[in-house]
């Protein structure tokens, strides 16, 4: 429910209980029982906007969101030809595998095969 309608209702409510509660309070049986509704009719209007909003709020909202990240290492990035530990011979990505989470290289040169271990950044 629009808002501004909500707001014209609880001023609507106040309205009528005030005039309830003067209707009450001037003490002749037909006043009272017009005074009584009126009080009944404000209470209406209270709950009915308290539900309205309450459903309202109820309601999932859709939020966006963007998110700009930007990865870099912590120095600048050289690639570094691997080499064979027993010859020296280069190495290709032909040449390794992973066995078990670690990487292993076979040379194609003099067959040695040897876990590849990343070197410490410092």
């Amino acid at each position: 429910m629009n808002k501004i309608v909500e707001a014209f209702l609880v001023i609507v409510g106040v309205g009528l209980l005030l005039l309830g509660a003067i209707f009450i309070i001037a003490g002749a049986v037909d006043t009272i029982i017009i005074g009584g509704l009126m009080v009944l009719v404000a209470a209406g209007l209270f709950f009915f906007v308290y539900r309205s909003m309450k459903i309202e709020a109820a309601k999932p909202t859709l939020v966006s969101q963007t998110f700009n990240v930007k990865m870099e290492g912590s120095g600048t990035f050289q690639e570094k030809e691997m080499k064979c530990r027993s010859c020296g011979a280069p190495l290709t990505e032909k040449n390794l595998k992973i066995i078990q989470g670690g990487i292993m290289a076979t040379c194609p040169y003099c067959g040695a095969v040897f876990a590849m271990q990343e070197q410490p950044k410092w």
